[in-house]
């Protein structure tokens, strides 16, 4: 008596999987195939009350659901036939197939992702990191969280396996940092921003050399270095992207000889603090003067430090009242939240 059990319970499971496996258009077909045989054989039992395909619909989703409210029921003896013998196994066995392959394609899209393994080349407007720090990576992007848009999206590629990946990123593994698959599989095509930070220089410089051929232009390129020379020989190349080297030495010898500072440009640098940050607005428009902008920020509780002139290299710190900005220039201000030009021009 057990052997027919188990093989019964063998083929059971067996079909089950095998529905799972099924395609979407044929697990659909076989559904209305079964739907529709089903009011069929209700009709030749002469169930009346299940005739209306409105009715029958309503009767069969429940059945299948496994709901069975009992308002609608067939009445005689070979409609209750039909249901027990062929309406219940099988829409109750299409229902569950349905609910297994729902939730099993949940279950690999979130095995992709947290492998590493997905894909955000569709996604526009997102925020790229490239490399991973186990120390420095997670401070950025608490930094970048900080500031987050809702429809922006901050996406790490890495070569580095991550076990633990924040769940405010999303998390794309590659063999090379220089891998196009892997750029485009992280939407390095559509980025907005993209900070480039690799274990060394000489990764850094590849990397970097690598996102700016695949960048739109309108994308914000900033790459770290502790090397200047290799910093030069990047921007030989890429004079578009913003290169950050490692002051490191300077802040040593500058807090030395000047007790704090170096705890001032910290705070200057961070926005998970309380106190004041330092910003930039590219002015847009009509031009107007240093000393009427420098107003509107103080009305703002926000001071100007410094004008970057389109076209510019470096900033020219606190110029003259004089001094006009005009479209395209950059203005660096300190203030506790970021401004937009219409609450400037507005005040």
């Amino acid at each position: 008596m057990l052997l027919p059990r188990m093989k019964l319970a063998v083929i059971f499971d067996r079909a089950f999987h095998a529905m799972a496996d099924m395609h979407w258009r044929m697990l659909a077909g076989l559904i209305l195939f079964h739907a529709i045989s089903s009011w069929l054989f209700l009709a030749i039992a002469r169930e009346t009350e299940l005739h209306d395909p409105l009715t029958f619909f309503y009767w069969y989703a429940t059945t299948a659901y496994t709901v069975g409210y009992g308002d609608i029921s067939p009445q005689g003896v070979g409609g209750r036939l039909v249901t027990a013998l062929w309406i219940f196994p099988g829409a109750i066995a299409a229902f569950t197939t349905v609910v297994a392959k729902v939730l099993a394609g949940i279950g690999d899209i979130w095995r992709i992702r947290r492998s590493g393994k997905g894909d955000y080349s569709k996604m526009t407007d997102t925020i790229l990191l490239v490399g991973y720090h186990p120390v420095r990576t997670p401070k950025m992007v608490e930094e970048l969280c900080a500031e987050l848009n809702r429809s922006q999206t901050l996406v790490l590629l890495t070569r580095q396996a991550v076990a633990d990946v924040d769940p405010r990123i999303r998390y794309v593994q590659t063999e090379s940092l220089t891998s196009t698959t892997g750029l485009a599989r992280a939407g390095a095509a559509n980025a907005s921003r993209i900070l480039i930070y690799a274990s060394t220089d000489a990764d850094t410089l590849t990397a970097t050399l690598a996102v700016s051929a695949m960048a739109p232009d309108a994308a914000h390129i900033v790459c770290f270095f502790d090397d200047a020379d290799s910093a030069r020989l990047l921007a030989q190349h890429c004079p578009r992207v913003e290169i950050v080297l490692s002051s490191a030495p300077e802040m040593l010898a500058r807090a030395a000889r000047d007790p704090g500072s170096s705890q001032v440009i910290s705070a200057l640098t961070s926005h998970l603090d309380d106190g004041a940050t330092l910003f930039s607005l590219r002015w847009a428009g009509a031009g107007r003067s240093v000393g009427d902008l420098t107003q509107r920020l103080l009305h703002h509780r926000a001071t100007l430090l410094a004008l970057q002139p389109h076209g510019a290299e470096t900033p020219r710190f606190n110029p003259s009242p004089e001094t006009g900005v005009e479209d395209g220039d950059r203005l660096f201000y300190v203030s506790a939240a970021r401004l937009s030009q219409p609450s400037l021009a507005g005040y």
